[in-house]
């Protein structure tokens, strides 16, 4: 078995443009968000649906940004469901159950290249216009890959024990999967030079980890990184920016929005330079971009409301800090958004197509808490003033493109919706934060300092 599991690698190898290929594909689909989807029967499924879990505590991402669908459902991965992989109706169903559209990824897995539930979810897919790839470890049989947009095809030869696909093609499975979610993760700005620095420090480990990473990037001391690591909430990559190009949280979140959340770039542009509130934006977008942004937009109302869901679930694992001198609630973060959409967005955006709508006062709102109603209450309306703006704007490329003075800048529609969409995004974060008590504080072990 160590002599046959010695040929993986090599096989693996030979298919690494392929592979390539796939990560480009998906990272381009990723940052007009769309999902990675993994379809599979028996040890193809379990290592798709193992590769999904292991992303949002390793990357920070959400769970919904790469996920496995495994024939049985999910009691299949612990007790074997062989049937299920014979009903291509169920992999074309499970894929619908998804919601799959034209910016998702779905990845078939089949080491034999025949499940007829992969092939099902795959047709399904095309259907509904997502990009399709396969992962096979034999090659497939004539004509069942094509008008797929990718194949890969590590070529293990046969296993020890005669169609025990579990073992090299397995083997080989789990190394192609590392690599197409590793890859993405590296290609959308989740790995700064070779650390996890989008991981979120919500376990002890996660803790220790994210300190050691700080430490190593900034060369504070633990306390130092502690603290530093503290006001940006448990995440890495904010609290790297904030040493990095010595801003407060707000201004470090800014700076890495309008870098599409890459530090490395935030770092080459903003060390030593202006730091812009708009004008700093991508001004050039494709329709993807705009759909990505009003998407972003549009479910801000909702990621409010999971936000404060999330950060109530309070239980050993961590609790919930304010997020803010004041230590605002759900509730009042959603109402300076309502009070920011008020004042300014829906004005600015209303006026944007007036010919005579080409310069705009600052607009600060109150560093107050703002006073609020019930979560629900303040939600609704909320979302019913940015669904009054929604009507306003103008979407076609050339409306996004007109040029107004804010402030001191002079910006695109698109801009100025870019930073709200920022905007949005640093409120439902604080709203749903919640810190590792292992963040909070520390006990003396002999000359180091180490989490209580």
């Amino acid at each position: 078995m160590g002599n046959e599991d010695g040929r993986v690698a090599a096989a693996v190898s030979m298919r690494a443009p392929e592979i390539a290929a796939v990560i480009e594909d998906v990272t381009a689909r990723v940052r007009c968000g769309g999902r990675l989807v993994y379809v599979g029967a028996g040890t193809s499924g379990r290592l798709g649906m193992l590769d999904a879990a292991e992303c949002p505590p390793t990357f920070g991402v959400s769970p919904d940004l790469v996920r496995g669908v495994i024939a049985g459902g999910v009691d299949a991965l612990v007790r074997s469901s062989e049937g299920a992989e014979d009903d291509p109706a169920g992999g074309a169903r499970a894929v619908a159950e998804f919601g799959i559209g034209p910016v998702d990824f779905v990845l078939g897995i089949a080491t034999s290249g025949t499940t007829p539930f992969v092939h099902g979810a795959l047709d399904e897919a095309g259907r509904r216009g997502a990009g399709r790839g396969f992962l096979c470890c034999s090659e497939p049989p004539e004509g069942i890959a094509e008008g797929l947009d990718h194949v890969i095809l590590p070529l293990v030869g046969p296993e020890v024990i005669a169609g025990s696909t579990r073992l090299k093609a397995g083997t080989a499975t789990k190394m192609v999967l590392n690599m197409i979610s590793t890859g993405v993760m590296i290609r959308s700005g989740r790995v700064y030079e070779n650390l996890m620095v989008d991981l979120r420090a919500r376990s002890a480990k996660l803790v220790d980890r994210g300190l050691r990473i700080v430490q190593t990037v900034t060369e504070l001391d633990r306390d130092d990184a502690r603290a530093r690591l503290l006001e940006a909430g448990g995440a890495v990559k904010t609290a790297l920016a904030m040493e990095l190009l010595g801003a407060d949280r707000w201004t470090a979140e800014r700076l890495l929005d309008m870098s599409g959340g890459v530090l490395a770039t935030a770092v080459s542009r903003f060390t030593g330079a202006p730091r812009p509130e708009y004008e700093a934006y991508p001004d050039d977008p494709t329709e993807r971009d705009v759909a990505t942004l009003l998407t972003r937009l549009g479910t801000a109302p909702d990621r409010m409301t999971t936000a404060a869901r999330e950060a109530a679930e309070i239980d050993v694992s961590g609790r919930r800090v304010p997020a803010r001198a004041g230590g605002w609630s759900a509730a009042q973060h959603t109402a300076h958004l309502l009070d920011f959409e008020t004042g300014a967005i829906g004005p600015r955006v209303r006026a944007w197509s007036d010919p005579g709508g080409d310069a705009f006062d600052p607009w600060q709102p109150s560093v107050d808490p703002p006073p609020h109603g019930d979560l629900g209450d303040v939600v609704r309306a909320f979302a019913a003033e940015r669904r009054r703006t929604f009507a306003a704007i103008d979407r076609d490329p050339a409306g996004l493109r007109r040029r107004a003075r804010v402030g001191g800048e002079d910006i695109s529609l698109y801009q100025f919706l870019s930073g709200i969409a920022g905007h949005d995004d640093g409120h439902v974060a604080r709203a749903g934060e919640r810190v590792h008590p292992a963040l909070l504080a520390t006990r003396t072990l002999g000359d180091e300092r180490v989490p209580a």
